[in-house]
């Protein structure tokens, strides 16, 4: 028997998502139209969400995603911290390294769990709330791999896989290799892939490593978090090195998949 459910609740909810999907919000029309109900179940259900400062209405009334779901998406943090810990726990005592949990806040990559190792002498010191930009680290770097970007050889912009380099990653993945994308004044970045097993096939993912980019003299490897609904992140570790040991990179391939099996 299907449970019952509410209607009213329902469309809330979809306006939600509507406006979500949309970084120039929706007129109540445009939100009529989408919803398939009349303009004043729309401004009645805007107003609802209005008093919550779940929507805001701009000088043109378009509706946009209010503020106040930042205060719902912090308390998802905690759950998202608690599903990751086993796979970052593993991670860091495997690799010797401090592992992270990093997730996309704005144009910034934001650790919101960091497990350190129990058994080094030594080991980098990386605080959760730590942010950095999106194109800096490997974090950050991992999470615009994720959605299938890479910046130019001179480092100029962003740009997709498949628009220049789609021969060149078929080569990478076939030899299991790294594609050296910056090295300037002692920073690098690679990207390399690493298989994946699932239920139907075994994937490519992309991981990325870095030296120097966010702290003179440390290395990173991250991976994204792929096929989480409403999550986009990563997983990865930091370690004073001069360069990431091989292994590294399919290792963090390794640990975000038992992340994103966790969110799921």
């Amino acid at each position: 028997m299907t449970a019952e459910t509410s209607q009213t609740l329902d469309r809330g909810l979809r306006v939600l998502k509507l406006l979500a999907d949309t970084d120039h919000g929706l007129t109540v029309t445009e939100l009529a139209a989408k919803l398939g109900v009349n303009r004043t179940v729309v401004y009645r259900l805007l107003a609802t969400l209005e008093q919550h400062s779940l929507v805001r209405r701009d000088l043109g009334g378009r509706a946009r995603v209010g503020l106040g779901v930042l205060g719902l998406a912090h308390q998802v943090h905690p759950l998202l911290r608690e599903a990751a810990l086993p796979a970052l726990r593993s991670l860091a005592e495997d690799i010797g390294a401090t592992a992270h949990l990093t997730l996309v806040d704005g144009s910034e990559a934001l650790a919101v769990a960091v497990v350190e190792p129990t058994w080094t002498d030594y080991h980098v010191a990386y605080r959760t709330g730590f942010r950095h930009p999106l194109d800096r680290g490997a974090a950050g770097r991992a999470i615009l791999a994720g959605r299938g970007m890479q910046p130019t050889p001179d480092g100029s912009r962003w740009e997709r896989f498949v628009d220049a380099h789609e021969g060149h990653d078929a080569q990478d993945d076939r030899e299991g290799g790294q594609d050296p994308l910056d090295d300037d004044g002692g920073a690098m970045v690679r990207i390399g892939t690493a298989s994946v097993a699932t239920s139907l096939a075994t994937d490519q993912v992309r991981y990325v490593l870095t030296h120097g980019e966010l702290e003179a003299g440390a290395s990173g490897a991250a991976a994204p978090l792929l096929g989480v609904p409403g999550v986009e992140g990563s997983v990865g570790v930091v370690m004073l090195s001069e360069a990431v040991p091989e292994r590294v990179g399919p290792r963090v391939v390794e640990a975000a998949t038992e992340v994103s099996d966790a969110l799921r």
